[in-house]
């Protein structure tokens, strides 16, 4: 089957030429849906005709009422695309794809064209290309029209432009107002991609973009060419044909594979909690979308389900970091094997991820269960998939109900690969925190050895949480390593898409977070274990990390006082910023902006992090050797370091640690 097929049918266009709506990919609530119409610029340029009625067909399949495009938009497709397309195909680019008014999001702009093929240097190389099909164009003059300006330039009386509107903006006569210079529009599209869609977080992705007005020949008019409001971002007229086909020729080269635009279909981002999505997840409804290994994961753990392989039984481990993904695999697999009538269960090492996940799930919740309900009712290969969340939290063996009063030693992890045909555990040994949680990625691997099944290791390498940021991801890990790289906020063309912040005091992180509160996101403030919990009840004013500011830990599960959520509810229920959260009620959960109250019990000191256990209170103490208590202490606040999906603010009540994020560049609030 040749990529061009294999893609068309990934499209969902029928034989008709209408757009198949696709359950998962329809967006619901008056928003739009992806706009998926596209194909390599030689067909493009052979079977224009045929074509165009496609993308109108997708263009009304995608709009949120089902509205036709306006005539404009399809003379746009006939023409300006058209154009892109045969300067492709002249260039011996004709297998580069043209993705048509492309969105990722449905709070994205469409963007009129997406390029996707390889770059002569080597990895995938996209290209955001704006297309005009203006004729005239004006340079900016008040005098015209203040319609489009800036509020500033509206108002003022002098009749001169400010630097922004001089440079940024254009008199387009046939509008009578102002719009942004083609190139402004293709940063904006060009920002929007790295927002919305993880694959330009890689750095061997080549990004470019330019705009593209192909009627625009009239002399007085090319002057828009030669100015640049945006560095590295080119306008060519149609009088400029040589300089848009070296453009092309600069980050395109010719290949015969479809890959790049494969990866522009796989790796869409969602900045949606996992948890308010779980429903939609476990019933295949989801605007999640699975990264390659992810999808590779789900793909080959449902090969075994659907017809188990002879000899040794296949353990799955799958491996990552926070935010990597693996309950968005665990939670995929869930649902795919019980839409195939697949007898499946849930379980987790984290009671408060669990249950969240549970209560997201109308119908199912008797997949989600606990261990000791394995341990205790079900015998060899009941399950056809078992599959356990958070292993790393996992104890010794069962701890409570019948099994734990057995004598015999069969282990936790031995519950979980006796239990079911296929068994698969989700595990990062960097969330380890207390003596109990005895199972290391190692120590995991082993024990399934030792159980005479063969462990099918799967590893995920690319964070999704922080909006998809390898760059915080990595700056977390080096940080409590004690090897900190400096925060880079803003790399040029490049810029990084979460948002870090220190505070001086944590009166001053809590109004911050308040205020993303009140602007409708969800916000959380949680501490290391480093204060006493006095009570249930989450008003005792326990957190005390400066004079004149105290609050309460999270209440227990067994509270009533009313507005505060009960104890495993803290991370999603309304109330639960009034409360500091721990470590216990965070792990495994997500919110989009988070608060991190470091105290005593981990400060640096100049070159590296030291340890103090008299402010340690918490089980972890039981830990007795130092240095493994201190792991287990970075490992608590690399946990809630990697709770947020927006954006991080960090306080520490030492000086020296607060001076440290000041030398490495993070901004204060």
């Amino acid at each position: 089957m040749s990529p061009s097929i294999l893609l068309e049918k990934r499209v969902g266009v029928r034989a008709d030429g209408r757009h198949r709506k696709q359950v998962g990919v329809m967006a619901g609530g008056g928003t739009w849906s992806e706009l998926e119409a596209f194909w390599p610029a030689e067909e493009m340029v052979r079977d224009r005709d045929r074509l165009i009625p496609k993308i109108v067909a997708c263009y009304e399949g995608a709009h949120p009422k089902g509205t036709e495009p306006s005539e404009s938009d399809k003379d746009s497709w006939r023409e300006s695309v058209y154009e892109v397309a045969t300067a492709l195909a002249d260039l011996g680019l004709g297998q580069v794809y043209l993705f048509v008014e492309y969105r990722v999001h449905p709070a994205m702009n469409p963007i009129d064209v997406v390029l996707a093929g390889r770059h002569p240097d080597g990895g995938l190389s996209f290209a955001a290309v704006e297309l005009k099909q203006w004729s005239e164009v004006e340079r900016p003059d008040p005098s015209k029209g203040t319609a489009g300006l800036c509020a500033q330039c509206k108002n003022s009386n002098t009749g001169s432009l400010c630097d922004g509107c001089a440079v940024e903006r254009v008199f387009a006569p046939f509008y009578g107002r102002h719009k942004k210079h083609p190139a402004v529009q293709v940063r904006d599209n060009l920002d929007a991609l790295r927002r919305h869609h993880s694959m330009f977080d890689d750095r061997y992705v080549h990004l470019s973009g330019a705009a593209y007005l192909h009627n625009l020949k009239a002399p007085q008019s090319q002057w828009i060419s030669m100015v640049r409001p945006v560095a590295g971002i080119a306008t060519f007229t149609a009088r400029q044909p040589a300089d848009l086909r070296n453009f092309l020729k600069s980050h395109f080269t010719p290949t015969t594979d479809a890959e790049a635009a494969q990866e522009l279909l796989a790796r869409r981002r969602s900045t949606s909690l996992l948890t308010s999505e779980v429903g939609a997840v476990v019933n295949g409804h989801t605007q999640f979308s699975l990264m390659e290994r992810q999808r590779e994961a789900v793909d080959n753990i449902m090969a075994s389900v659907q017809k188990p392989s002879p000899g040794a039984k296949k353990v799955y481990v799958v491996t990552g970091r926070a935010g990597t993904g693996k309950s968005l695999v665990a939670l995929t697999l869930l649902g795919e094997a019980l839409k195939g009538r697949s007898d499946a269960r849930f379980v987790s090492g984290g009671v408060a991820s669990r249950e969240n996940f549970k209560r997201g799930v109308k119908g199912k919740k008797e997949a989600f269960t606990t261990l000791n309900w394995v341990a205790d009712k079900l015998g060899p290969n009941e399950l056809d998939l078992l599959l356990c969340d958070e292993a790393h939290r996992l104890t010794q063996r069962p701890m409570t109900g019948s099994f734990g009063m057995r004598k015999d030693p069969e282990s936790s992890v031995s519950v979980i690969v006796t239990r079911a045909k296929v068994p698969v555990f989700f595990i990062d040994g960097d969330q380890r925190l207390f003596a109990e949680e005895v199972w290391s990625e190692n120590a995991l691997i082993n024990e399934i050895q030792e159980l005479r099944a063969e462990v099918v290791p799967v590893h995920l390498n690319r964070a999704l949480r922080a909006i998809g940021s390898s760059t915080y991801d990595t700056w977390v890990q080096r940080l409590l390593l004690g090897d900190p790289l400096a925060w880079t906020q803003d790399a040029g063309q490049d810029p990084e898409p979460f948002e870090l912040y220190y505070a001086d005091s944590a009166a001053q992180m809590e109004k911050f977070l308040k205020s993303k509160l009140d602007a409708g996101l969800s916000a959380r403030m949680a501490a290391g274990l480093c204060w006493k919990w006095t009570d249930e009840s989450g008003t005792a004013p326990d957190v005390t990390p400066e004079q004149g500011w105290a609050r309460p830990w999270n209440a227990g599960d067994n509270h009533s006082t009313p507005g505060v959520p009960k104890r495993r509810y803290w991370a999603t229920d309304a109330g639960g910023f009034e409360q500091i959260g721990c470590v216990h009620t965070a792990q495994g959960l997500e919110y989009e902006w988070g608060g991190v109250i470091m105290g005593s019990d981990l400060t640096w000191s100049g070159s590296s992090w030291a340890l103090d256990r008299d402010h340690v209170h918490s089980k972890a103490n039981r830990v007795s050797s130092d240095d493994e208590l201190a792991e287990r202490i970075r490992n608590a606040y690399g946990v809630l370091m990697t709770r947020s999906i927006r954006g991080t603010v960090l306080y520490s009540v030492d000086p020296g640690t607060r001076q440290l994020f000041a030398d490495l560049g993070v901004p204060k609030i």
